[in-house]
């Protein structure tokens, strides 16, 4: 081919695929990815014809030209120079090299693209999607298409006798370049081939704009207490680095509900402002809560801000009138109960990791009363009475962890620091039996506590000869504690205000595997000791326990210097662990795995015998010189099955003293899950009775695309339904639409049954619409 027919060829192929190539319809006649000027071109063709006295050039008879990654199928392309016309008829298909198919029976363009049409236009997306168009004219930078029609439906191309489970057809569709707005003329939308909905003239911008000025779509709300309502919202830009947000919910019963919300990015990162309030018209309808008031509202913002790749700060924080406005309102996103504040530092090495925060936490429960936790007995108040006093202030609590780069005697060296400072305005107890007797517990103290504490780590691994892993460790840990005890009625801390404590320690840890290869799969059988020996914990109940007030004993931390979840407490005495673990692998992928072990403490004080001020670990199951069994095990059958149980058993009589085992299924259409919960009764921490529930849920496909499901959350010690809800959905690649009811008692005794009815629907690429209605009593 002679370098001016090339030429002629590349012109054409841009023309077309500036033509055709897009996405959606706003570029359909936008220029595609930049293409090299030296690219490679292809041009095939059953009869190719060029007049070089005019210019014109017209290739006939199965057409293929392809160019930069573009490939173009057609019967006819014609370029006449003299009308600067580029026509292709009998059909021109275009590949573009992301994937996209643009179909269009006949195309005729100036080869400026201001003026020309397309018949017959249609785009199939790598987005799984559909465009389709009787006619697309342009002139200038509008253009106009006729009958078009757009769907999400791409199994419906499997099918085209049927219709696409939904639509959006206009009559025109009108695209401004210069403004980037599309613009919908006689408009319908479509379910299952039937029109459900006429819409108006509308206009929205095209999906190459990221933020666009308007009004958003509207969301239905419906409430025995707020009545009923519907929130328009108009979002507003401010540049290309800030919006605003302003929306209006008139409810009917409680008058307008108005927010603003505020967002800005700037180089480093970005923060967000937002401010909701309403003046009630029926503040009755909250008689006995903090609700029960003429102006509601809350402020809140967040910010997130990078100072170099490394580090970085940000805040979170929402200050509300009442403790219950958010729930109220439905703008909490938590779980009803605390609100935080915090503000932040992180800094992330290769090595290292540092994190500072400031700490505040808002209740947003009302004062209760409860008769299943033990009231402590006098002068405290009851465990349901002043709780935002009881909440500590945090200020601040800074971590600082890594790893030394390089071996240290041939091993890992490991450091860590924590200094932590908190203050409550009010004591925070419970009551407990203790021998025969209601004593006082508390969680946390009135007053100011403060502790420093750092901690070096040392550890190496060695292969024997005969595949035992043997790993020798070491470390030191120092804590540092101020404490200022500002009520006089808790006598069990100590009265030194500072008070230092030291606890070194070295330790082996033995594992032995030994592999079983079969035809069908591998065993593993893995024995595995350790020793840990160091002195024992001193100021045991004489310091406060913030931190480390969670003691689980289970197979995850069997091994292990300590069962504390936090610093200040820290674990004292020679003590061993023992335990056996089984790992069964086939090669059709199933997979189970078993451990069951045992600790003794051998020497020293039993840091989890000696209480402190909360008893932690009165039943943590390591009070006594043998500890309890503790057993887990995983099933996956890569089949439909798995299965998971975890148990600790009294090491005396086999008692179950915890129990956590969750299944689930999937055999043909139906899919279930079932988890069930136990928890012996813990006197000494104010629970006396036995605590066991079931959670299950399932979901069953009734036909290809719809499914009931339902779930049951209940307490087998009250015989309660704590949860349960049911529902109907519908799904398939291009629409998800769900109906469900639940019913929650989860909250406190004085609060109502939460009832919602929630309906969903999911337009792939256009949005969800959700409406959730609560049901109070």
């Amino acid at each position: 081919m002679n370098r001016r027919l090339a030429q002629v060829a590349r012109g054409v192929l841009l023309v077309l695929c500036t033509a055709l190539a897009g996405p959606a319809t706003a570029q359909v006649f936008e220029r595609p990815a930049t293409v090299e000027d030296d690219a490679p071109l292809l041009l095939e063709a059953d009869l190719l014809t060029y007049d070089t006295n005019t210019g014109n050039a017209v290739a006939t008879g199965n057409v293929f030209i392809a160019y930069g990654g573009y490939q173009l199928f057609a019967e006819r392309v014609e370029y006449d120079r003299a009308a600067n016309r580029l026509r292709a008829s009998g059909g021109a298909r275009l590949e573009e090299p992301e994937g996209n198919i643009v179909v269009a029976r006949e195309v005729d363009l100036s080869d400026d693209l201001r003026e020309g049409f397309l018949r017959s236009l249609r785009v199939d997306t790598i987005y799984r999607t559909r465009l389709a168009a009787t006619d697309a004219s342009r002139q200038g930078d509008v253009t106009i298409f006729e009958n078009a029609g757009y769907t999400a439906c791409y199994t419906c191309r499997r099918r085209p006798d049927r219709p696409p489970t939904w639509a959006i057809r206009a009559r025109r569709v009108i695209y401004d370049e210069a403004d980037r707005e599309l613009t919908f003329e006689g408009s319908r939308f479509d379910l299952f081939g039937n029109t459900v909905a006429a819409l108006p003239t509308f206009s929205i911008p095209d999906p190459t704009v990221r933020r666009k000025s308007g009004v958003l779509t509207p969301t239905f709300i419906a409430s025995n207490l707020l009545g009923v309502g519907v929130r328009g919202s108009y979002f507003q830009t401010l540049g290309p680095t800030a919006d605003v947000t302003f929306g209006a919910t008139p409810l009917s019963r409680q008058g307008v509900f108005g927010d603003v919300t505020y967002r800005q990015r700037t180089a480093g990162g970005r923060f967000e402002v937002r401010a909701t309030g309403i003046r009630q018209l029926d503040p009755e309808a909250f008689d006995g809560s903090g609700g029960e008031r003429k102006f509601r509202g809350s402020l809140s913002t967040e910010g997130d801000f990078y100072i170099n790749p490394r580090w970085r700060y940000g805040w979170e924080s929402t200050v509300s009138t009442d403790r219950r406005y958010l729930s109220d309102y439905k703008q909490s996103t938590g779980d009803n109960s605390t609100l935080p504040t915090t503000l932040y530092l992180e800094g992330l090495g290769v090595r290292n990791h540092f994190e500072a925060q400031l700490w505040a936490f808002r209740i947003l429960q009302e004062d209760y009363e409860t008769d299943e936790v033990l009231n402590p007995p006098p002068p405290f108040s009851e465990v349901g009475e002043r709780l935002q006093g009881k909440q500590a202030y945090v200020h601040p609590a800074i971590d600082y962890e890594g790893v030394h780069e390089g071996a240290i005697v041939g091993g890992e060296l490991a450091y860590g620091f924590n200094l932590t400072s908190l203050s409550r305005q009010e004591t925070d107890a419970f009551g407990a039996i203790v021998d025969d007797r209601l004593t006082a517990r508390f969680r946390g103290v009135e007053g100011t506590f403060t502790r420093a504490s750092a901690e070096l780590g040392w550890r190496r691994r060695f292969i024997g000869p005969y595949g035992q892993v043997m790993t020798p460790f070491a470390g030191v840990r120092g804590d540092l504690f101020h404490i200022d005890n500002r009520d006089v009625d808790v006598d069990a801390l100590a009265e030194d205000p500072l008070v230092g404590r030291v606890m070194p320690w070295i330790g082996l840890t033995y594992r032995w595997p030994w592999l079983v290869t079969a035809p069908w799969g591998t065993q593993t059988v893995e024995p595995i000791g350790e020793l840990i020996a160091r002195p024992s914990e001193n100021f045991i109940g004489d310091l406060p326990n913030e931190d480390a007030q969670s003691v689980v004993f289970d197979d995850t931390n069997l091994f292990g210097p300590t069962r504390f979840s936090g610093y200040d407490r820290v674990e004292g005495g020679v003590r061993a662990n023992v335990g056996l673990r089984y790992t069964l692998q086939t090669y059709s992928g199933a997979f189970l795995s078993a451990t069951l072990g045992q600790s003794y403490h051998l020497a020293g004080r039993n840091s989890y015998r000696v209480p402190d001020i909360l008893d932690s670990a009165g039943h943590s199951g390591l009070t006594s010189d043998r500890s309890d069994y503790v057993a887990g095990l995983t099933l996956d059958t890569n089949g439909g099955l798995a299965l998971t149980a975890k148990g600790r058993f009294d090491d005396e009589t086999f008692e179950v003293e915890r129990a956590e085992v969750a299944a689930s299924t999937r055999t043909g259409p139906l899919s279930t899950r079932l988890v069930y919960a136990f928890l012996a009764a813990q006197p000494d921490l104010g629970l006396v009775d036995d605590r066991s529930e079931v959670h299950g849920a399932a979901s069953l496909r009734v036909f290809d695309q719809v499914r009931v499901f339902g779930q049951l959350r209940y307490d087998l010690q009250d015989k309660d339904v704590i949860r349960d809800g049911f529902g109907v959905a519908y799904d398939d690649d291009s629409l998800s639409v769900s109906l469900a009811f639940s019913e929650d008692r989860g909250g406190l005794p004085d609060e109502p049954v939460d009832r919602t009815v929630f309906f969903r629907v999911g337009l792939r690429t256009i949005g969800d619409a959700t409406v959730s209605t609560g049901l109070d009593n």
